[in-house]
């Protein structure tokens, strides 16, 4: 399966330039279903479960905070057998490549980073909800923590910074994240929370105007 180099900028929350990245990406439309891919769902969170979540936090007064999994979709782990051809730019011995993990691009991709990290936030006493299977609960003497997950992207609320930061140090250790500290800006949304008025306000923004 041939792959590309993909190029985007990344912008800061005023619209700065904050990075280049360039990214890898295999021409999944080649794939054939049955062959090296079966599934493809993989659920995300809904925006009435973002909503629940930021009126509990307003509710209980908790603590919000924001974690960002880098190159998240490479963590996933491949069922199926999948060559790729070499990057382009870098050759070395065979033409092909076997992925053991998932590369962006591929179908089943998001579904296998879900799997991967739903195993990792159940190893760490996590749940799924009923109501949303992306909205993960733990509920222990210390309080409850809730982390909703909208593929890199990490919203996690708890009573304590102790607790968040019990939850940020065990996924580093399994994932390379991004803490972003406390939530303002998540899903293209500004986050404005004002734990002393007892308010939490949503504000949507586009940088496309400036691209």
């Amino acid at each position: 399966m041939p792959v590309k180099w993909v190029y985007k900028i990344k912008r800061g929350t005023n619209g700065d330039i904050e990075r280049f990245k360039a990214r890898l990406v295999a021409k999944g439309f080649m794939q054939r279903e049955g062959v090296d891919f079966e599934e493809v769902f993989a659920p995300t969170s809904s925006m009435d479960s973002l909503r629940l979540l930021l009126s509990i936090v307003v509710l209980d007064d908790l603590e919000l905070h924001q974690l960002d999994v880098k190159t998240a979709f490479l963590y996933g782990e491949l069922k199926e057998t999948v060559y790729v051809d070499q990057p382009p730019g870098f050759v070395s011995g065979s033409d092909k490549c076997r992925l053991l993990r998932s590369l962006y691009g591929l179908r089943q991709v998001p579904r296998a980073w879900h799997a991967k990290h739903k195993t990792k936030l159940t190893q760490l006493g996590f749940l799924p909800t009923s109501a949303d299977v992306a909205l993960f609960a733990r509920y222990g003497k210390e309080g409850a923590v809730y982390v909703l997950l909208h593929i890199d992207d990490l919203l996690m609320a708890a009573d304590t910074e102790a607790q968040l930061a019990e939850v940020k140090a065990a996924l580093a250790l399994a994932f390379e994240v991004k803490n972003l500290g406390v939530a303002t800006r998540y899903l293209n949304m500004e986050i404005v929370h004002d734990r002393a008025a007892h308010t939490l306000k949503l504000s949507q923004f586009c940088w496309a105007s400036l691209a």
